[in-house]
């Protein structure tokens, strides 16, 4: 390597060694990888993107896999980086096939694309040619059709797939059914290639297949193949991606649950097998598909390894058939991160508190006073007034409080109501707006409330707590000219304080502020966050939001799932079914 000897701008380079033989330069937040993403955004080609070349030739097997990942990740940010291309196109050699893989997407992300093409015509190795046809933005590539082209007739069954899927992403209908044809040919020779250790990415063929019709608009196609690779006379693993096919086919379209869970539900009563859990969880995956299955899903509550699978999913959709399990599923410890969504949604549905309070007490019961977890607080707020058994666990809570511990007991106490009564005493000693706004919930006593405001100024900017204050107010007697000014001031501020402080404004000044309101508002119906908060509102306008249900309509009849960013696609998925079920409520208020 050409230049100085690297010195590490940070002392001793053990430390980056240290993380890379440990992969911690792979965790998110941790670190080393803090340090290397800062340094290497500092000097993209300096010390220590040298030093981490240097482990791109090492012995040790997982460090050149750990380095190659971490070099991946550093170009997706980077493109066109010829240093790390040059790193990148001898590996295309290792003798390890994850290492070629990751090699051949990091010599697309950061080379020419004539570069990456050239090394594609050289390659002889089918595991580096899929990679690299898997990785390449086509689009961009000159005379890309005519390559493609050439590739179907390529003697690698993943490499022929990917080129056809590539090409159907934009054929004319006309060429359709011959692409689809010779993409199912070749389908069940790439299982296990396709996403395999090192993969761009992890989607097996079906997955890609689905994407690509999803991108045409292809519902019925997509939903069709998807039932036929599920069929029972197909082999176990066509199987298995139809049951994917089958899932980002619902991820796309509002319409394909009510298709396709019929298909999925028949594999439930198969016996198990890889293929029945996929069915289960794809159910699963989707508020309505887990509607339309619920008896199905309530039959395997006791399954020994799907139970917990089948339980989440109906707790999801309020059915309080899961209610005992979703218990137990607490009291086992579950890390399930559906399982509190599945307690908030038997909660709204008014189901038994019992036994999910019971399990939230036992388990603040057994640990410190120091600890405040996660699941039983969440669960506790979510039961609201139905929690009130609970109080003794939370005053204790309070009574050896540390850390958060406080503000999370506060509010949940304020959450019981009235019922939690017995902490009032004790949440006087908490002279924060928290403890305030809770004993406001709990007594009707304003005091402490009103005193946190008159020492707050008239013009207030971006103050949630004192958004939640204001309209707590407005709940329990009302504002005074002060207090009506302070929350006037919150809604001129642009942004989610217009949203906090809307319920309040209507609350006080009524029919007057429609206009207003209507203006702001509708900003906010197509967030999956804020959105609910909007239609709350706009359901308590009545017939003054009148004029916003062209825009509830229009989102509710859409084919296509709405494009949210959450944490992962079949989150998304809900996320869209919980607004599509949120407009039709509300649209059917307003409307009268």
């Amino acid at each position: 390597m050409n230049g100085p000897a690297p010195v590490s701008p940070l002392g001793d380079w053990g430390w980056l060694e240290s993380g890379i033989v440990s992969g911690e330069v792979l965790a998110p937040g941790s670190e080393v990888r803090t340090h290397i993403f800062y340094w290497v955004r500092a000097d993209r080609d300096g010390l220590v993107t040298r030093r981490l070349l240097t482990f791109t030739t090492d012995h040790r097997l997982p460090v050149r896999r750990t380095v190659f990942e971490l070099l991946n990740d550093l170009s997706s940010q980077s493109p066109s980086w010829p240093l790390l291309a040059d790193a990148a196109e001898p590996a295309l050699t290792d003798e390890d096939p994850q290492v070629r893989r990751s090699t051949a997407t990091l010599l697309v992300r950061t080379a020419e694309l004539d570069r990456a093409v050239a090394a594609l015509n050289a390659s002889t190795d089918p595991i580096v040619r899929t990679a690299l046809v898997d990785a390449m933005p086509w689009q961009k590539v000159p005379r890309h059709r005519t390559i493609l082209e050439r590739l179907r007739s390529d003697p690698v069954p993943a490499t022929r797939l990917l080129a056809n899927v590539a090409l159907l992403s934009g054929a004319s209908p006309a060429a359709w059914p011959v692409l689809d044809a010779a993409i199912r040919a070749d389908l069940e020779a790439t299982i296990g290639v396709l996403g395999a250790p090192g993969s761009r990415l992890s989607w097996t063929a079906g997955q890609r297949w689905a994407q690509a019709l999803s991108g045409l608009g292809r519902e019925e196609d997509c939903c069709a193949w998807a039932e036929r690779l599920a069929n029972p006379t197909e082999k176990s693993a066509v199987r298995h991606d139809g049951v994917r096919m089958a899932n980002a086919a619902m991820r796309a379209w509002r319409a394909a649950p009510g298709r396709l869970t019929p298909m999925l539900t028949r594999i439930l009563n198969e016996p198990p097998s890889g293929v029945r859990s996929a069915a289960l969880r794809a159910l699963a995956a989707s508020l309505t598909a887990s509607r339309l299955a619920a008896d199905d899903l309530a039959a395997m509550l006791d399954d020994p390894e799907l139970g917990a699978v089948a339980a989440t999913a109906l707790g999801r959709v309020g059915d309080h058939r899961a209610v005992p399990h979703l218990a137990r599923l607490m009291l086992s410890g579950s890390d399930d991160p559906g399982l509190v969504d599945a307690l908030r949604a038997v909660a709204r549905a008014g189901a038994d508190p019992r036994a999910p309070v019971a399990a939230a007490r036992q388990i603040l019961a057994a640990v410190p006073d120091s600890c405040a977890p996660d699941l039983p607080m969440w669960v506790l707020a979510a039961f609201g007034p139905a929690a009130a058994a609970a109080v003794p666990e939370l005053i204790a809570r309070l009574e050896g409080a540390e850390n958060d511990t406080p503000d999370r007991a506060i509010s949940v106490l304020g959450g019981i109501g009235p019922a939690a009564a017995a902490a009032a005493e004790l949440l006087r000693q908490y002279p924060t707006p928290g403890a305030a706004l809770a004993l406001l919930k709990i007594t009707s006593d304003r005091t402490a409330v009103e005193r946190y405001l008159a020492g707050r100024p008239e013009e207030l900017r971006r103050s949630r707590i004192s958004s939640m204050l204001l309209t707590c107010l407005a709940e329990h007697g009302g504002l005074t000219d002060r207090q009506h000014r302070q929350l006037r001031s919150l809604f001129r501020t642009p942004g989610s304080g217009q949203l906090e402080t809307a319920g309040a404004l209507w609350l006080h000044e009524g029919p007057a502020v429609a206009a207003e309101l209507l203006e702001v508002l509708p900003e906010y119906l197509f967030d999956d966050y804020y959105a609910p908060k909007a239609l709350r509102v706009l359901t308590a306008m009545g017939a003054h939001a009148r004029p916003i249900l062209d825009r509830l309509d229009e989102f509710v009849a859409s084919r296509h799932r709405a494009g949210f960013y959450v944490s992962d696609p079949d989150a998304e998925m809900r996320a869209d079914e919980t607004l599509v079920d949120a407009f039709i409520a509300a649209r059917e208020r307003i409307a009268g």
